[in-house]
């Protein structure tokens, strides 16, 4: 089962896009436009969080420095269409997609909401806290490719409706947050981050390290 195309003329009332961002970089950057491109009329939530159910011993930024990182990296893309929102990052507990998905229900009321994911995330989806509720909840299930180019297409897991999925069109950047933190200094690629963002990231692994 072969997935649905992102056409231009989808329209999608919400959507949230969550992920560690531990730190944001240019392939976030590239699936934010990408988004925002193929969904022009969308209300973009970018939800970063502090503890994911996924990642529980990655070395990690604070809340505040994360927070900032963020504020720095998607500053151009902020509108009151696309909102940088605290949800999940001000918990200091586990954060799971139903409960954030409940939350921004409440605030968005009768506007559906879609969700985004990574490809590498889409085999494991049965995996997350309550998938089927999250299925039954959103409209649409955008991936995000990671591994298949365009215009390959992706398979739809058997759990999965095809008519739910949707699967951009986004370039496939090779790049991960953790490989940046693991970078020595003088070695980050020049578009990896913003300069403004580099300056905070420099600035606050070198407070944690300082710290330890």
């Amino acid at each position: 089962m072969s997935q649905e195309k992102a056409k231009s003329e989808d329209k999608l009332n919400v959507i949230l896009f969550g992920g560690s961002f531990n730190p944001p970089h240019i392939g976030h950057r590239h699936v934010l436009s990408n988004i925002l491109k193929q969904f022009p009329t969308s209300k973009v939530y970018i939800c970063p969080n502090y503890v994911s159910p996924f990642k529980l011993n990655e070395k990690k930024f604070s809340k505040d420095e994360i927070w900032s990182l963020c504020l720095a990296e998607f500053e151009s893309f902020l509108s009151t269409n696309v909102i940088l929102w605290d949800e999940e990052i001000k918990k200091d507990q586990i954060s799971f997609t139903i409960d954030t998905l409940k939350t921004l229900q409440l605030i968005e009321k009768n506007n559906p909401i879609s969700l985004v994911i990574g490809e590498d995330n889409l085999s494991q989806f049965h995996q997350w806290k309550s998938y089927q509720n999250i299925l039954e909840l959103i409209d649409k299930l955008i991936v995000v490719r990671r591994h298949t180019n365009v215009p390959n297409s992706i398979e739809c897991p058997n759990f999965i409706s095809a008519d739910q999925m949707i699967v951009l069109d986004n370039p496939i950047v090779t790049m991960s947050s953790q490989s940046i933190r693991n970078k020595p200094n003088d070695e980050l690629e020049l578009n990896s981050i913003l300069p403004k963002t580099k300056e905070l990231f420099l600035k606050f692994l070198g407070q944690n390290l300082s710290n330890h």
